[in-house]
């Protein structure tokens, strides 16, 4: 893989903490609402790269409150996602 270059803009850190997030579905005209949790491995200013149960498909959107600020909603779309074992690890992009 010599031919690697790396597309991230923006430097990941580590950061792993439990999150509680809502899963946005839309099927040609039915909305839904899922709830789900995970872990998050990594962020960056621009998202975070998570571990769920929940089976994450590109293009999802997910929101979450935010732990440290009462009353601040966080949303990201899922940019990828793969299944590892029995569970998924995505990649998501704030929005």
């Amino acid at each position: 893989m010599d031919n690697f270059q790396e597309q991230r803009k923006h430097l990941r850190e580590n950061y792993t903490v439990p999150i509680d997030f809502t899963v946005l579905l839309t099927q040609s005209s039915v909305y839904r609402r899922v709830a789900s949790s995970g872990q998050t491995v990594d962020k960056s200013l621009a998202g975070l790269g998570i571990i769920t149960d929940f089976p994450l498909e590109a293009g999802h959107v997910l929101q979450w409150d935010d732990q440290h600020k009462k009353g601040n909603l966080h949303m990201a779309v899922v940019k990828w996602a793969h299944k590892v074992e029995n569970s998924y690890r995505a990649g998501l992009v704030f929005i």
